[in-house]
């Protein structure tokens, strides 16, 4: 990309995501690729978990406020207080963040950093053969890219979680977790997950 980002391949092998097999009428019609997430769930369908689940495990993190932002710290990272809960949600035993062997793709960025950017891209890309480019049709020329792809730190900071497994295979999801808070089977590319990372000079994240 030039001198002030990077786009990069951190884990997994170079192999093709798997075609998807889609629930949702609308979208991949051929089959192939992720499904915009806004046409495959409905997330206020979905059955949330509890909102005092982790309470107790966030009012133990340290806490400040920088720049009218309050953090808490978890794990040695500052991230924001509302995203707090997922950060301990994705990591839980049981449940949590957990991949799938087929296909799943995490874009990982800090925000400001080319996020929307590298969402249009990659679900343009990953979804090129159940949409051309060119297709009136196309879920970019109707949807914002951030109902493309969720950005998982959201979905489990309320526990709303559950509507990724109404997702078919490949999903494209995103989060702005730092890679040592995200479940080892993402981090550790044991699953088969891929993670698209891209970073960005930080003086310019602004």
């Amino acid at each position: 990309m030039g001198s002030t980002g990077e786009v990069m391949l951190a884990s997994g092998g170079g192999a093709a995501p798997a075609p998807a097999t889609s629930r949702d009428g609308r979208g991949a019609a051929a089959g192939l690729g992720p499904v915009a997430f806004k046409d495959a769930a409905d997330a206020d369908a979905i059955p949330v978990r509890p909102p005092t689940e982790h309470d107790a495990a966030v009012s133990a993190m340290p806490a400040r406020v920088f720049h009218n932002l309050k953090l808490r710290q978890h794990q040695g990272y500052w991230v924001l207080d509302a995203w707090a809960r997922g950060a301990v949600a994705m990591q839980r035993g049981g449940g949590g963040l957990v991949p799938r062997a087929d296909g799943d793709v995490l874009l990982a960025s800090l925000p400001k950093s080319g996020t929307t950017w590298l969402k249009a891209l990659a679900f343009a890309v990953m979804a090129r053969a159940a949409h051309p480019p060119a297709s009136p049709d196309h879920p970019l020329r109707r949807l914002n890219p951030h109902d493309c792809v969720p950005l998982v730190d959201r979905l489990f900071a309320p526990g709303r979680d559950a509507v990724l497994d109404e997702l078919p295979s490949p999903r494209l999801m995103c989060t702005h977790m730092p890679l040592s808070l995200l479940p080892a089977t993402v981090a550790d590319g044991s699953s088969g997950c891929k993670i698209i990372y891209i970073c960005r000079y930080p003086g310019l994240c602004a």
